[in-house]
């Protein structure tokens, strides 16, 4: 009992600290990696696959200890062998298991949703390995940039200076990617003040300007498929099916598939962290997968529209999404007026009632705006919104990325009638950062 009491005690202090705490995963890759971890790693891999597809075909899995796990059953051609686990570590095959009943309770709660739902199905290959506790399978050493891994030895590796000296680590994952191996750890940091920008902030997603928010500024940013992506598939069409050349071709189109998909990762994080400086995101549920198959669909594809959007949906910052049918480029920002007949190439919107006259996608996000905080309505449409601070937070966050353009309006396009005339007494720039 007195240790079961300890076990609550311990869980009680951690849950505690952690309302003062933020987890941040790290990567960390693995350098100089001899032939003999080499081969080790590999048959590590090897025997995640043969736990998990041994496992997801027993009767009563929730009945099975991963940890008491030494042999298991694997297909060869009609016939089955009986093959052992030598490499994985205890609590390494109690985690596999673990992952395997938690996939099945989330299909379980799909099935009562009404959702149609499958089987489990066997792995051809696994390119991950949990590592549950630190201290025990896996801990690392500062001072000579090493991650000790149970059972796979010391390794080598890159990234250590990400951790900060207060991060209380946790957790960690092998990986296996086509650039190589690598160790994502998650870390517990305290919560950090940041300063913010005190108001509300609608995006509108486009096609030629991918956002545009309400502050006047546009962002787009794509990453296109590189010169070398392109020739390396030409040069696989050519291989034959089988051959080692198509297999050395391969390996090095996924590496390229993999580089030109972190640019765009990378993009699209520091997109969501000059977000996070607003008090709430605002944006229309837009139907992305459509857009793929209209005339832009490689533009939408580049730039990762849709990924952007789920970043958003599962961030931790307020979020609130308007109706796609909800009418916001047809309505005036200004007077609320409903424009009959505007087409998707009228860019510009002109209210006859007001005589307001500004960027579509722009009066887009003003409408959202309008929809959430009604004190919006006082904003002049003749003046900046765009602050210094978020200016030079733009700059920062987002200038650092060379994938990234941003513009940003230091006026905006407003008409007034004196005397029965339309005049212009205020035109629009646009200022690249």
């Amino acid at each position: 009992m007195k240790r079961a009491e300890r076990i609550k005690e311990t869980l009680k202090e951690t849950k505690e600290r952690r309302k003062s705490q933020i987890a941040r995963t790290y990567s960390l890759k693995l350098q100089n990696i001899s032939k003999t971890k080499e081969e080790k790693l590999f048959k590590a891999f090897l025997e995640v696959k043969w736990l998990y597809n041994w496992a997801i075909n027993q009767d009563d899995i929730f009945a099975i200890d991963g940890s008491k796990v030494k042999v298991v059953s694997v297909k060869k051609g009609e016939e089955f062998e009986e093959r052992k686990l030598e490499i994985l570590g205890s609590q390494v095959k109690q985690e596999i298991v673990d992952r395997i009943k938690d996939n099945i309770k989330g299909l379980a709660k799909l099935k009562e949703k009404g959702k149609r739902i499958g089987r489990l199905k066997p792995k051809k290959k696994v390119n991950s390995i949990p590592f549950k506790q630190y201290g025990i399978s896996h801990w690392i050493d500062f001072k000579k940039n090493r991650v000790h891994l149970q059972k796979l030895g010391s390794f080598r590796v890159l990234g250590l200076h990400q951790i900060p000296p207060s991060a209380e680590l946790s957790s960690a994952v092998l990986v296996k990617k086509p650039s190589g191996y690598y160790t994502h750890i998650t870390c517990y940091i305290p919560k950090e003040q940041a300063e913010r920008v005190q108001k509300p902030v609608a995006i509108d997603f486009g096609v030629k300007d991918k956002l545009t928010l309400s502050n006047g500024m546009k962002i787009d940013f794509e990453v296109a498929e590189s010169k070398r992506l392109k020739r390396l598939q030409r040069e696989l069409a050519r291989k034959k099916k089988g051959s080692k050349n198509r297999e050395k071709i391969g390996k090095k189109l996924a590496r390229e598939y993999e580089r030109i998909e972190n640019r765009r990762k990378d993009a699209i994080n520091k997109i969501v962290a000059f977000l996070k400086l607003y008090s709430m995101v605002i944006f229309q549920q837009d139907s992305i997968s459509l857009w793929h198959k209209g005339w832009f669909s490689k533009a939408v594809q580049y730039s990762g529209i849709g990924k952007l959007r789920e970043r958003l949906r599962s961030s931790p910052l307020p979020v609130l999404e308007i109706d796609r049918f909800e009418p916001t480029s047809k309505v005036c920002s200004k007077c609320g007026t409903y424009f009959e007949g505007l087409k998707l190439s009228d860019r510009t919107i002109f209210c006859p009632e007001c005589s307001n006259q500004m960027d579509r996608d722009l009066n887009a996000c003003l409408v959202m705006l309008k929809m959430v905080s009604p004190a919006s309505r006082v904003v002049g449409l003749g003046r900046s919104e765009l602050t210094p601070a978020e200016r030079e937070a733009s700059a920062r966050i987002l200038g650092s990325n060379p994938y990234i353009r941003v513009s940003f309006r230091r006026k905006l396009l407003v008409l007034t009638r004196r005397g029965g005339h339309v005049i212009h007494y205020c035109i629009t720039k646009l200022y690249i950062i």
